[in-house]
């Protein structure tokens, strides 16, 4: 009865975010394009703004322990600059389409009420982006972050509720639920909503998908890609090891497996070492395995940290100040963890015998991920 008691009281409180959301959407329903875009561009302006995009990014390593404040200011800035760029763009109230031939004409309308599912890995930039292209379709949005990084999401909408304010925005367009946030909760935010959008842990996204409302969500953060014997391999190492290293390896584009053509792999390698790659020898690399996939599931413990983090918990023979490590796997499998994601300092390496053997071992991997 306490447990029945306790779910009801959060059921309960998700209804009034929720009563709150749809009375700020109703009052923002007939806001014109420019209303509309003025709304976007004050919402990223609040997490722009330098002082606040470090004070979030402080915030998000302090309290999640992932990925490194310098690149987290970079993600604040870079993603809601790109974004804004994007989304102002875009007409997205009245009309938005004539066909003259077909005599067709679209109207945009909002979706309504939008439930963002939010991940500790970019706990600031993630709640904000999509905060902005809720409001760019006149829709308000409530985000559910995980519990590591309430916080974090917490101080972004604040910030974003009070430029809504100064430009007489109703701030109920961006809520996040209330602390603490519970697995409750989150299915009842998701059930008494319009659309969901998940970006997160699969499980989360699995969870949208099946909470009866419809549901757009990411897949893992597995990317391959291909080496082959065209590449400028200095130029590719150097791109390679930058995206491999930022923010400590969190970002879902961000490589998690290199396809290498046979006769470029040995001057590949080694222009990934130049760029700071370790190569992991054989004795290494089960230590890596099972440090980073205790039980076959990702630690927790051991994601998104840094090289000096991972040199100790792995006992790497090397120095302690390269920036990635590269392991060496046959092939793709199922069975073999470093075919997943990794969300880590932590790059997988394949020899294939020709392009169109390394076009497979993409698909492979693919479809492991």
């Amino acid at each position: 009865l306490r447990e029945e008691g306790m779910v009801t009281s959060i059921v309960g409180e998700v209804e009034e975010v929720v009563k709150r959301g749809r009375t700020a959407l109703a009052q923002f329903h007939q806001a014109d394009q420019s209303q509309v875009d003025a709304a976007v561009t004050a919402v990223a302006w609040s997490l722009y703004r330098p002082e606040n995009a470090r004070a979030l990014a402080e915030l998000a390593v302090e309290e999640t322990g992932l990925g490194n404040v310098e690149d987290k200011v970079s993600k604040n800035q870079r993603k809601t600059i790109g974004t804004l760029r994007d989304l102002l763009r875009a007409k997205t109230v009245g009309m938005v389409s004539e066909d003259r031939v077909s005599g067709i004409s679209k109207y945009a309308k909002p979706v309504g009420l939008v439930a963002a599912v939010t991940p500790s890995t970019n706990p600031a930039a993630t709640p904000i982006n999509k905060s902005m292209m809720a409001i760019k379709g006149r829709n308000a949005i409530i985000v559910a972050p995980p519990p590591s990084a309430w916080r974090t999401a917490a101080m972004a909408v604040d910030l974003a509720r009070s430029e809504l304010g100064k430009i007489g925005v109703p701030q109920n367009l961006i809520q996040v639920l209330p602390e603490p946030v519970t697995y409750e909760a989150t299915r009842s935010l998701m059930e008494q909503a319009d659309l969901v959008v998940a970006t997160g842990a699969q499980d989360r996204v699995r969870d949208a998908y099946k909470s009866g409302t419809p549901a757009l969500g990411v897949g893992a953060g597995n990317v391959p890609v291909i080496v082959d014997s065209s590449a400028d391999l200095a130029a590719a190492a150097r791109l390679i090891a930058a995206s491999k290293s930022f923010d400590n390896g969190t970002s879902c584009s961000s490589e998690s497996a290199l396809i290498i053509l046979d006769d470029v792999y040995e001057a590949t390698v080694k222009a990934l070492e130049h760029e700071g790659g370790y190569r992991a020898d054989g004795d290494e690399r089960r230590r890596i395995i099972s440090g980073l996939f205790p039980g076959g599931r990702l630690n927790r413990e051991i994601i998104a940290k840094d090289f000096r983090t991972l040199h100790k918990a792995f006992k790497l023979h090397g120095s302690n100040s390269a920036r990635f490590i590269m392991v060496e796997e046959p092939e793709p499998h199922l069975d073999l963890p470093l075919s997943r994601e990794k969300i880590s300092l932590v790059l997988t390496l394949y020899r294939a015998r020709n392009f169109e053997h390394a076009v497979l071992l993409v698909l492979a991997i693919l479809e492991i991920a």
